[in-house]
């Protein structure tokens, strides 16, 4: 519609212009190249031709699918070829354009439309014919190309192979590439790919098709089994297979046998079973394979052979030959002539049952071994084989018959009888009743060897003599017959065992013990325990002859007694058995010595103790004879006298007093005795016991206190009465453990942890010299109890004035003493600054501004130091005259509703930068700007949503430590507050309280109390006190009948500063001081510029520190850290001194951040020695 209304309105405008028609040149849309089919990425050019028109008269429009192409100017500045590419689907479409003349603007007809499709260039596709995956050499193949979506006839084609360029015998015309005889040399990968002809444009290529041209396969036969031997019966199966080929599914088989006039087929399976196979079924086999596809054939197989033979008889062999001697072993073999793998199958008896292995029979390949044959193997035995993994089976064996015989056994006898003597002679004698012709072996012991032949074992025929019989010779012995033919030996011979005991030995003793003293009776015993009937001989070393009998030598029985022994006797001894049987004699005994000594011995008396011993203590008494003298004896022990019957007799030479008593103190005795009658020493010298009570311990608590807290340490001494300390060592003991000391040492220090309440504490002494220990001290009780708590005491009013005098307590609850105590402000949650060490109170005046906040203290006593817990945090909120900051409070008033908004900041005079927002709650925390609040920005805290939780005392304060007045703020849940100065009202300033409404109430009529009593009742709920005076401090709450009572607020008034004029005089002396300093410091500046650009002249002012159990003090720091003299408030060095001070101090207020020292004397007297005289100035 836009193309007609267009046309119109040129031939209107034409015959407007020249009142007559003219005819008119028609535009041509001209293509290079000139292609109307495209294909995504081609570019085309485009251009508007007028004929025998000059282009540079006319200017052109182009229009796509009738609309005008934009932009106007892109398309109508001249006929240049426009390139439109590289295209996309969305630029196809009928084009078509017009001219206009520029002289006179007359257009051209509209060229005829020109029409452009876009596609997506074609992939060919190729196909083979036929389509297998291996062609044999010979057949034909056939490939053909496709374009989809195009005819044949419109293109041509190009065909590779690998890769390479192939002529097809149609030159290319056509889109089929024959192969008419394939070889192996066409195997490879084929594509193709389309050439239009219209336009030369090439198509994508195909996707490669592999050709696999390979030989005929060729058959091949299988026979199974393979490689055996087939006999009748047995089962056959022939199997073909094509090499290389296809699956077995695209095959067709066909097998052969060989007759008299060629092959002739069988079966037409590819596997070929006979069963069961005869001898008739040997001979040749061939088979070939059939393509069912294409009926093309495989080569013939080769001829396979099958020969079926008819079944095997085996036969057996036995060795040794029968008869069979028991105990022999016997070999029975199956023999076959097949070649073929066998296994055998024995049987024995009749009925036939098979011969299963076992400990004696063992089957291996084709035999039977029966190792150690007996009586009950003898019986009929036959074989059967069967081949390996097939159940045909030879035909059974002949029997065969194994006779069993018993070797002979013989006997063996000794003499003499067991027992044999050593020294005596032993006869062994060996008899076989059967057979002749037998040599003997003989054994002994669990030895496999025959005894050899030597000098004391002779063998001759069936006797072995031993000569000379000794205890070595003690064993079992057998015998076994041999001889060269069957039966090689005979059975081995029961044992004998001969029993090899040696003569009886004489025994002889003497008493008493040799040495002995002349006049003693001395008595020799000989003894031999094996046997009975003994009779003795005695013998000396210098006589042959046996001792006889005489008036000093008496004999009887087993004893020789020699009666008044002396000198002449003291001689070697021994003696001898005899007796009518065997044995006849002992062996001789060993000798006994006598020693004969001519005079009486001394025994020595001695204790184990000192002459001073303790009661209660063991004392042992020794009676020492010479080792010389023998022994045997018998000891006597006397008292205060020699010629007293004996206290006690003993045959230890000790006696013992296990608990000495005082009554045990006197001289002692002893003497020995032995024989009978008894032989006496003579007495010992005396020994004299002296006895004295034993001392007792006692345990000193070296504290000055007695009530002990958990973690304490306590220090105990034991100490031993009317001693010295150097005699003494000491043991301590817990709760009565003895076997368990917990100390040695004369003092014994314990850290005591609470809950040991009543554990007890003993001590014992024990004297070096000897094991001797004091009495147990009493034991000493300590009870331990928790760890106290300081209680810090501070005045009614928390809130005082700067300049009022201020006086904190701290005590312990608890009636031990000895406590030193320590004050600290805490200046964060987590530091607390050491303030004060010394007494129990301790008194500021007069106050200052900075000495507002948090204090605790805490107890100290003992060495290492023992501390209190800290007392809880007290407050000590100290208003201003003129403070560096103030707290100012966005709604202006102390009393807030909950959830209201408001925003607390600091406003500074002089600083304004370093300052910080902190409060304190009534639980005790100490923080900066709570937690909870939503926004902090420098020094302002702001929170949308306030809790009763963040009531608080709230105060401004610089990293420096100075402070603005603090304020008491809270929030309430509650329908009516006070609304009250924030700071304190200056006496003669006007003073304004106001009833606040958390919903205005229809009648504001309320009451505004003081101190619990109303002032007059106002219509509005506001009262103003135009001039406020001291006596206007106090509480003021307001009351409403409906909404009830706020909270009150306290109000402070404070007078205004009429201080006399005579502090001018000294600010004056100090202004003058300072200029002095400055003059000072500026000359130190330039002599020590160099260390003032390098930035280590001076000092970073105020440094403090505190941490864990430290009680570091806050000092000034120069710039090398060193702390100075001077704690900015605190009071240095007052450890020491009374415990209640007073210390006054002089406020400088801070100008420029720089210090000075100068001389101070305080205001009433000179400063303590401990303290600096030196004041640090902060200018």
């Amino acid at each position: 519609m836009a193309l007609t209304a267009l046309c119109l309105l040129m031939l209107f405008s034409s015959v407007l212009q020249y009142g007559v028609m003219e005819v008119r040149q028609k535009a041509v849309v001209i293509l290079k190249p000139n292609w109307t089919k495209l294909f995504r990425g081609d570019t085309v050019s485009l251009r508007c031709h007028l004929p025998g028109e000059p282009s540079a008269d006319w200017e052109y429009i182009w229009y796509k699918n009738e609309e005008e192409l934009n932009p106007y100017k892109v398309w109508s500045e001249s006929n240049e070829y426009k390139n439109v590419g590289p295209v996309e689907e969305s630029d196809g479409g009928e084009y078509a354009c017009l001219g206009m003349r520029k002289v006179d603007s007359v257009f051209s007809e509209i060229s005829d439309a020109v029409i452009l499709t876009v596609s997506e260039r074609p992939k060919a596709v190729i196909l083979q014919r036929p389509d297998w995956p291996q062609i044999f050499s010979g057949e034909t193949v056939t490939f053909r190309c496709d374009i989809p979506g195009e005819l044949p006839s419109e293109w041509r084609y190009r065909w590779r192979k690998d890769g390479q360029k192939v002529k097809p015998d149609s030159a290319g015309e056509t889109n089929i590439y024959r192969i008419t005889v394939a070889d192996q040399s066409h195997s490879g990968k084929y594509t193709c790919t389309g050439l239009r002809k219209s336009d030369y444009k090439f198509s994508l290529a195909s996707e490669s098709v592999t050709l696999t041209v390979s030989e005929r396969p060729q058959a091949v036969p299988i026979l199974t089994p393979k490689d055996m031997e087939i006999f009748s019966g047995e089962s056959v199966s022939l199997r073909c297979l094509i090499q290389d080929g296809e699956a077995v599914g695209d095959w067709k088989y066909s097998w052969y046998k060989r007759g008299y006039v060629g092959y002739s087929q069988i079966s037409d399976e590819q596997e070929y079973g006979i069963s069961p196979a005869t001898e008739a079924d040997s001979g040749d086999y061939t088979c070939r394979g059939t393509r069912k596809s294409d009926a093309q054939h495989s080569e013939t197989s080769e001829a396979i052979r099958l020969t079926v033979s008819g079944l095997p008889k085996v036969s057996i062999s036995m060795k040794p030959e029968s008869p069979i001697y028991i105990g022999e072993t016997v070999t029975l073999e199956c023999v076959t002539a097949s070649r073929t793998d066998w296994s055998y199958t024995w049987f024995k008896g009749s009925p036939q049952t098979e011969a299963l292995p076992s400990d004696r029979e063992s089957k291996g390949g084709n035999t039977l071994t029966i190792s150690g044959a007996s009586e009950q193997d003898q019986d009929e035995y036959w074989c059967q084989g069967e081949r390996w993994n097939s159940t045909t089976a030879s035909l059974m064996s002949d029997p065969v018959y194994l006779s069993v015989s018993d070797l002979p056994t013989g006997s063996l006898t000794a003499e003499p009888p067991n027992p044999v003597f050593t020294g005596e002679t032993v006869t062994l004698t060996c008899v076989l009743e059967s057979h002749s012709d037998w040599s003997y072996k003989w054994y002994k012991g669990s030895s496999q060897n025959p005894v050899s032949q030597s000098d004391r074992y002779h063998r001759e025929a069936n006797t072995l003599t031993i000569w000379g019989v000794v205890e070595s010779d003690q064993d079992h012995y057998w015998c076994q017959g041999e001889k060269d033919t069957r039966p090689t030996s005979s059975h081995m011979s029961t044992y004998v065992y001969l029993s090899v005991t040696a003569l009886p030995t004489a025994t002889l003793t003497v008493q008493p013990a040799s040495p002995v003293f002349s006049g003693e009776i001395v008595t020799f015993t000989c003894a031999i325990q094996y046997l009975r009937d003994w009779t003795y001989r005695w013998y000396r070393r210098n006589s042959s002859d046996a001792v006889s009998q005489s008036e000093r030598y008496g004999r009887a029985g087993n004893t020789l007694t020699i009666r008044g022994v002396a000198d002449l006797d003291q001689d070697q001894y021994w003696c001898q058995g005899e007796r009518d049987t065997r044995p006849t004699v002992s062996q001789i005994s060993e000798n006994v010595t006598l020693n004969v000594h001519e005079f009486k011995p001394k025994p020595r008396l001695t204790s184990n103790q000192s002459d001073h011993i303790y009661t209660g203590s063991s004392l042992t008494l020794t009676c020492e004879m010479d080792p010389s003298t023998g022994t045997g004896w018998t000891f006597f022990w006397y008292r205060d006298s020699q010629n007293s019957e004996p206290m006690f007799q003993s045959d230890v030479n000790s006696y013992t007093i296990n608990f000495v008593k005082v009554s045990d103190e006197a001289p002692y005795f002893c003497c020995a005795g032995r024989g009978s009658p008894v032989y006496y020493t003579h007495y010992s010298n005396a020994t004299w016991i002296q006895v004295t009570e034993r001392p007792k311990a006692f345990i000193t608590l070296l504290s000055n206190w007695t009530r002990i807290f958990s973690g304490e340490t306590i220090s105990l001494q034991c100490d031993i009465h009317s001693t010295t300390d150097t005699d003494w060592d000491y043991v301590w003991y817990k709760n009565g453990y003895l076997n368990n000391p917990v100390s040695r040492e004369k003092e014994y220090r314990v850290t005591l942890v609470y809950g040991h309440r009543g554990d007890e504490y003993t001590c014992i002494g024990r004297r070096k010299r000897e094991l001797t220990y004091s009495e147990m001290s009493d034991p000493h009780s300590v009870s331990v109890f928790e760890r106290p708590l300081a209680l810090l005491s501070v005045p009614a009013r928390t809130w005082v004035r700067e300049g009022d005098s201020v006086t904190l307590s701290c005590e312990v609850k608890s009636p031990a003493a000895g406590w030193r105590f320590h004050w600290y402000r805490a200046d964060s949650a987590a530091r607390q600054t050491l303030v004060y060490s010394n007494g129990g109170s301790f008194t500021i005046s007069p106050v200052l501004l900075q000495h507002a906040g948090l204090y605790t203290c805490r107890a100290e006593r003992g060495d290492p130091p023992y501390y209190t817990k800290y007392s809880k945090l007290q407050p000590l909120w100290v208003t201003g005259l003129s403070p560096p900051a103030s707290l100012v409070i966005r709604p202006n008033r102390t009393q807030h509703f909950i959830y209201k908004s408001l925003s607390l900041s600091c406003e500074m005079q002089d600083y304004p930068v370093g300052w910080r927002l902190r409060w304190f709650t009534d639980r005790g925390e100490l923080t900066e700007c709570p937690a909870a609040w939503r926004s902090v920005v420098g020094s302002t805290c702001s929170i949308v949503h306030p809790h009763e939780s963040e009531s608080g005392v709230y105060w401004c304060q610089s990293e420096t430590g100075l402070r603005s007045n603090p304020v008491n703020v809270t929030f309430h849940d509650a329908d009516v507050i006070l609304e009250s100065p924030v700071h304190p009202v200056m006496v003669g300033d006007p003073l304004t309280l106001r009833c606040r409404y958390r919903k205005t109430p229809t009648n504001t009529e309320a009451d505004i109390y003081k101190d619990g009593s109303p002032i007059l009742p106002t219509i509005t709920g506001e009262v103003t006190i135009p001039e406020v005076t001291q006596s206007h401090e106090g509480r003021y709450r307001c009351r409403h009948s409906d909404s009830g009572d706020s909270p009150e607020s306290w109000v402070t008034v404070r007078a205004k500063d009429t201080r006399p004029q005579k502090h001018l005089a000294l600010w004056l002396v100090l202004g003058l001081c300072i200029g002095l300093a400055v003059v000072v410091v500026f000359a130190l500046l330039y002599r020590y510029r160099g260390l003032f650009i390098h930035g280590r002249l001076f000092g970073r002012g105020w440094q403090s520190t505190h941490g864990g159990s430290s009680e570091e003090q806050n000092r000034p720091v120069d710039r090398q850290g060193e702390k100075s003299g001077k704690v900015p408030w605190q009071f240095a060095g007052a450890s020491s001194g009374p415990s209640d001070v007073v210390f006054t101090e002089i406020e400088l207020k801070e100008m420029r951040r720089k210090w000075y020292k100068v001389k101070a004397e305080p205001a009433g007297g000179r400063l303590p020695k401990t303290h600096s005289q030196e004041v640090s100035i902060l200018i």
